[in-house]
C-alpha cells in the first residue's frame, strides 16, 4: 500500500543523492534502514545465541546472568 509522505528539501535533496538507479524511493529508505542496522554495533548479539559448543545450556545462562550483573555494577560506576 503506497502512502504519501511529506520530505524537507534538504531530506528530498538527501534522497535522491541516495538513489541507485532501479531504486523507488521505498527502497532507497529500506536499503539505508538494512545498511544503518547492519553497520550498528551490538556487544550483546553474540551473547542472545545459544551457542552449540562450550557450556551446558544451564552453565551458559548462568555466566551469562553474571557478566550482566557485572555490566549493572560498572554502569554505576560511570
Amino acid at each position: 500500500m503506497a502512502r504519501s509522505t511529506s520530505l524537507s528539501e534538504e531530506a528530498f535533496r538527501a534522497l535522491r543523492a541516495e538513489k541507485r538507479p532501479g531504486e523507488s524511493d521505498s527502497d532507497v529508505i529500506l536499503r539505508l534502514r538494512r545498511e544503518a542496522r547492519a553497520k550498528r554495533k551490538d556487544p550483546m548479539r553474540f551473547l542472545r545465541r545459544k551457542p552449540n559448543f562450550a557450556f551446558p545450556e544451564k552453565e551458559y545462562d548462568r555466566i551469562l546472568d553474571k557478566m550482566r550483573a557485572a555490566d549493572r555494577r560498572d554502569a554505576w560506576r560511570e
